[in-house]
C-alpha cells in the first residue's frame, strides 16, 4: 500500500482555512485521531477486525429455520377454520327457531276470525271484516275494495244494508245483520218497522213528530256535553244514548243528526231538532212537522 493514504486528508487543504483557526482545528482532529486509534481494537497483525456477512448457504439455512419455526401457527388457524361451518350451522338453527317462535306468537295474538264469530263495529280489524266488506261490495253498497278495516265507509255501507233490509240501523254488524248478509237477504219494504215503539223513537223509516230549538239557548251546555251553537247538527231525545245517529227525511230533504241533548218535553213530540238540522230539513217555517225517522 502507498504511504500517502496514511496522511490525514485535511493536511492537503490546510492552507485554505484561516490562519488563526487552522492550528486549533488540526490539533483537535489529531487528538481525536489518536484517541480513536487507542480505543479501536487491533489484531496481532495490526489491522482492524472485519465483520463478515453470512454467506449464501448460511443465509438460506437461517431462512429455512425461521420458516420451520413459524409453520406451526397456521395449524391453529386451520383448526378454527374447520370449526366455523359448525358454528354457522348452529347459528342458522337458532335463527330458524326464533323465526318459528315469532310466527307462532303473532298468529296467537291475531287469530283469523270467521264472519259471525263476533259483533263488528268501528274501528275493528280482521279477516271477518274483510269478508263482510266483500259481501257488501257484491251488493254494490260498498264502492272500495275490501281492506279488513272497519272504517267510516264500511260503517255507511252497513247502515245502507240495514236500512234496505228492514233491520235496526245502527252501523253495527251484530248477529242479525251478519245472518242477513250471509243469507243474502233481499231488500224489503221500507214501511215495515224493525222494532221499537213510538215512545222511544226506535224502528226504521217511521213517522215521527219533530220540533226544533236553538235561539236563546246558544252557548249553553247540552245534556251530552256539547255546546249548543247555530251550527250544531243534532237532535234531542228522551231515552236514546248520546251519539246515536238518526236519519230524517221530509219532502225530499234528508238530514243525519246525532243525539246531543235530552227532550223534547212537549206532548206528542218525538224529536227536537237543533236549528241547523231543522233548517236543512226544511221545517223551520213549519215549527212542528211529521217526518220519516230511522236509526
Amino acid at each position: 500500500m502507498s504511504t500517502e493514504i496514511s496522511s490525514p486528508w485535511w493536511s492537503e487543504v490546510e492552507h485554505l482555512r484561516p490562519h488563526g483557526r487552522t492550528r486549533g482545528l488540526v490539533a483537535d482532529r489529531s487528538a481525536v485521531s489518536e484517541e480513536a486509534t487507542k480505543s479501536a481494537p487491533r489484531e496481532s497483525s495490526g489491522h482492524l477486525s472485519v465483520v463478515r456477512r453470512p454467506g449464501a448457504p448460511k443465509a438460506r439455512a437461517l431462512v429455512a429455520q425461521r420458516r420451520s419455526s413459524g409453520a406451526r401457527r397456521p395449524a391453529a388457524r386451520t383448526s378454527l377454520t374447520l370449526r366455523r361451518p359448525d358454528r354457522i350451522a348452529a347459528w342458522a338453527v337458532m335463527l330458524g327457531l326464533v323465526l318459528v317462535l315469532t310466527a307462532a306468537v303473532s298468529a296467537g295474538a291475531a287469530p283469523m276470525t270467521q264472519l259471525g264469530d263476533r259483533t263488528l263495529k268501528q274501528p275493528m280489524n280482521g279477516h271477518d271484516v274483510k269478508v263482510m266488506q266483500g259481501k257488501l261490495r257484491k251488493m254494490h253498497l260498498l264502492q272500495v275494495a275490501p281492506t279488513g278495516h272497519f272504517g267510516s265507509l264500511t260503517y255507511a255501507a252497513v247502515r245502507r244494508f240495514q236500512h234496505t233490509r228492514c233491520l235496526t240501523v245502527d252501523g253495527i254488524a251484530g248477529p242479525a245483520t251478519i245472518a242477513a248478509l250471509r243469507a243474502g237477504k233481499r231488500a224489503c219494504s221500507s214501511n215495515h218497522p224493525s222494532g221499537g215503539g213510538r215512545g222511544n223513537g226506535g224502528g226504521t223509516n217511521l213517522s215521527r213528530v219533530v220540533t226544533w230549538y236553538g235561539p236563546g239557548w246558544y252557548g249553553r251546555r247540552t245534556a251530552c256535553g256539547n255546546t249548543l251553537t247555530s251550527r250544531l247538527m243534532g237532535v234531542a231525545h228522551k231515552t236514546l244514548p248520546c251519539g246515536t245517529v238518526v236519519h230524517f227525511s221530509f219532502r225530499g230533504h234528508n238530514v243525519t243528526a246525532r243525539v246531543v241533548d235530552r227532550g223534547p218535553y212537549a206532548a206528542g213530540v218525538d224529536y227536537d231538532l237543533t236549528w241547523a238540522a231543522a233548517r236543512k230539513l226544511g221545517v223551520i217555517s213549519i215549527g212542528r212537522a211529521t217526518v220519516r225517522a230511522s236509526r
